[in-house]
């Protein structure tokens, strides 16, 4: 039976390049127990005002990644839309077109500049969109890049993943576009921004965490469980990075000098207690995903689970029903730890409030 799941996941990853993990949700997992620690505890679960959808007027748009921008309003990318959408304070949900068709919008994040910034990973181009909703692109130089993750560096640019060449990206706000090679890394996926002032980054068909200087020195650090597919990764509350793995329904959390822990969402068991109120729903894949950081604790999606998990540094789970809406991708906490997701089956941007941070 392993066998023949690890031939689905490994026909999963020679896709990967060429479209956003929309993950298959597999019909069992395997975990290495050697390697992947259980959570510590499963916490009862934070209490909450509950989940709110706001839908997209597009059919069909699949939602994919979500940012907050300026007046707090949240920014989102609609992969098979091919547009870019921004949700007002108020609720008020505009859509803006990408200029290049089926470009496949993927990652979002706020730049410097004001501006929002994105990946075209079909468009092979790296695209800025103003406030007002006016698009500019930029094209990358080799073919078939597929950019996907993209965050503001600490050196004013923007720095982004390139999963079709195993290459890291930068580029400035009028454009300007450097490539750095890297070592070890195949399929780099998620960024993000160090507390060292380097950039971290996930290499999903490699297994490893990768970390680059501003001035392009690339490390590599393995990951203890094999093939986990890991995904996206943040700085943590903790002063660390903080990583989904997809494959092996994991979170991982790797220090400035390399020291990787790994930990396994727990156990799902049937009739045990949800925050809406209702038996957990569980799949036996979760398929964790997103990754974003509140001034506490770290929020997940469950891409296949259809549930959010909140998990604090010292290793306490709990989750957060969605009731029934599909597939969380892109995560992203504002300053009021409000907690914003895009729904990619749904075809909506969830956003949940928590009642407590947990303290």
């Amino acid at each position: 039976m392993f066998e023949a799941i690890n031939h689905v996941i490994q026909a999963a990853r020679r896709l990967a390049p060429t479209a956003a993990p929309d993950i298959a949700c597999f019909g069992a997992r395997m975990l290495r127990l050697g390697s992947l620690y259980a959570a510590l505890v499963l916490t009862a679960p934070a209490s909450a005002e509950g989940v709110k959808l706001f839908e997209v007027p597009t059919p069909n748009s699949y939602p994919e990644s979500v940012a907050v921008g300026p007046g707090g309003a949240i920014w989102f990318t609609e992969k098979q839309g091919n547009k870019i959408g921004r949700l007002a304070p108020d609720g008020q949900l505009n859509e803006f077109f990408i200029p290049t068709q089926d470009s496949r919008p993927q990652d979002i994040v706020l730049g410097p500049d004001g501006n929002l910034w994105f990946t075209e990973n079909r468009g092979n181009k790296i695209g800025r969109i103003s406030p007002a909703g006016e698009i500019a692109e930029f094209p990358l130089s080799e073919p078939a890049s597929y950019p996907f993750g993209i965050v503001m560096g600490f050196d004013g640019a923007l720095w982004f993943t390139l999963s079709g060449t195993n290459r890291i990206g930068r580029i400035t706000v009028d454009g300007q576009v450097t490539e750095f090679g890297l070592g070890k890394t195949l399929t780099p996926y998620g960024i993000t921004a160090g507390p060292d002032g380097n950039l971290w980054f996930t290499g999903f068909n490699s297994n490893t965490i990768g970390r680059i200087t501003p001035t392009g020195q690339v490390s590599e650090f393995p990951l203890p469980t094999l093939d986990s597919a890991p995904q996206n990764i943040v700085a943590g509350p903790d002063g660390s990075l903080w990583f989904t793995e997809a494959a092996v329904d994991g979170v991982g959390r790797i220090t400035m000098d390399g020291k990787v822990t790994e930990l396994a969402l727990p156990s799902c068991l049937p009739g045990s207690p949800s925050e809406d109120g209702r038996p957990s729903r569980c799949t036996s894949t979760k398929s964790p995903y997103g990754i974003a950081s509140s001034k506490d604790a770290l929020w997940v999606t469950q891409h296949c689970g259809g549930r959010l998990s909140r998990l604090t540094p010292d290793g306490h789970f709990s989750e957060v029903g969605l009731d029934g809406l599909r597939a969380p991708n892109g995560i992203v906490v504002d300053q009021d730890d409000t907690v914003w997701f895009a729904l990619a089956r749904s075809n909506g941007i969830g956003r949940h409030r928590p009642k407590n941070d947990g303290k």
